[in-house]
């Protein structure tokens, strides 16, 4: 396996300013963090300098290490398919970017986050749109959605923006919603819409996200009796 810094890719760029928008008000000295499907801790740039202690979970021991590397307070290899977060802790910042939509039953690490995050902490979830308007074009010319086919590791589920926020919402108290963009689909088509203003795919994404948008991030925080 090739191991990528995924903040290579402009759009993981975007992505990652607005988890860092959301999270800056929450991120203060000594705060515990929590980060599922951590990789090699990209998120920890997040951070900063700031004295926060960063825990990352994976499967992959190998990214564990350079988690570890890069500032990770501590790591824990898990199989988030059949094995439990086996944390006595609770934490201020949960994070799960981009990997619910990889396990057959996603509701289950929801389950988990929800014991593990502190009653006043926040959860920020970051989820694909499989309903783009490109993936919609793709369909009529009867390609797949996905064109990874039957790679492992990959995208078990496709939800909509619509689906994403009903899932959320059965477990959280939603605070915020942010979407962001990938133009990614092949060389020649991104570079012809990069010559897009970005303000004008900002316009279209938030005024019709289901088309426009390839992902939404969430900022969530546990439900209260009044919410129920």
């Amino acid at each position: 396996m090739v191991y990528k810094n995924i903040l290579n890719d402009k759009y993981a760029k975007e992505r990652f300013k607005i988890f860092k928008s959301l999270l800056n008000p929450f991120i203060k000295k000594d705060v515990k963090v929590l980060d599922i499907g951590c990789y090699m801790g990209d998120t920890i740039k997040i951070f900063g300098h700031k004295n926060i202690k960063y825990y990352g979970v994976d499967f992959d021991k190998k990214a564990l290490k350079i988690a570890k590397k890069r500032g990770a307070f501590k790591v824990f290899k898990v199989n988030l398919e059949n094995e439990k977060i086996k944390l006595n802790e609770k934490f201020d910042i949960i994070i799960l970017a981009e990997i619910l939509e990889h396990l057959k039953d996603p509701e289950k690490l929801i389950l988990q986050t929800k014991k593990l995050l502190n009653k006043k902490g926040v959860v920020l979830i970051s989820l694909p749109n499989e309903s783009t308007i490109y993936h919609r074009i793709k369909m009529v010319f009867g390609n797949s959605v996905d064109a990874t086919g039957f790679a492992a590791d990959y995208h078990l589920h496709f939800p909509t923006i619509k689906q994403d926020n009903e899932f959320i919402e059965k477990h959280f108290k939603i605070i915020s919603r942010r979407y962001w963009i990938h133009l990614g689909v092949s060389d020649k088509i991104e570079k012809g819409l990069s010559l897009i203003p970005k303000r004008v795919w900002d316009e279209l994404t938030y005024s019709m996200p289901s088309l426009f948008s390839r992902g939404i991030i969430f900022l969530c925080k546990l439900k209260t009796n009044k919410d129920n």
